[in-house]
């Protein structure tokens, strides 16, 4: 019996000294994001792509309010038949459900085109973390970006991949 105690006494000493010896560090991912070049740039080119799509919509809604307003004004002075004032809602209705349609390709787009410029930079910051994690022995890395309300004592560890990603030239 005293054996089996002196035993179980002897484990958790060798327990709790593995679990206070294990690193923790941490890394605010969203301030490590805004300070890389590399995405900085991505926001630039997203923006600028952005910008293009956006500039094709507005002159679809201004060709389309341009023949509204023409068939408004038509219209009004009584110059189509029945048939014609058919036709030309029809055309109108077309030119609209086009524009719907073209935001929502924008949309898709925008969206395929930021995860195809944020994807490398993700895959980066994460191998460098990795790098780190082995390379100094860190048994937990967390984002603190995400809300972490309480952790004792961790190794900030921005500057470390900072180095890592963006080198000083």
């Amino acid at each position: 019996m005293k054996v089996t105690m002196l035993l179980c006494s002897m484990l958790m000493c060798f327990y709790a000294q593995q679990v206070s010896a294990q690193k923790v560090g941490h890394v605010n991912s969203v301030l490590l994001i805004d300070s890389l070049k590399e995405a900085n740039q991505a926001s630039i080119a997203l923006k600028q792509y952005e910008q293009s799509l956006a500039k094709t919509g507005e002159e679809m809604i201004a060709s389309f309010q341009q023949k509204l307003k023409q068939y408004q004004e038509e219209s009004k002075k009584g110059n189509f038949t029945i048939n014609q004032q058919k036709q030309k809602e029809s055309e109108l209705e077309v030119d609209q459900n086009a524009i719907v349609n073209y935001r929502e390709s924008m949309r898709s787009s925008l969206d395929k085109k930021r995860q195809e410029l944020v994807k490398p930079i993700l895959e980066k910051i994460n191998n460098a973390l990795k790098e780190i994690g082995k390379e100094e022995q860190y048994q937990f890395i967390f984002d603190s970006s995400v809300g972490m309300l309480f952790f004792r004592e961790s190794d900030d560890l921005f500057s470390k991949v900072f180095k890592k990603l963006e080198p000083q030239n």
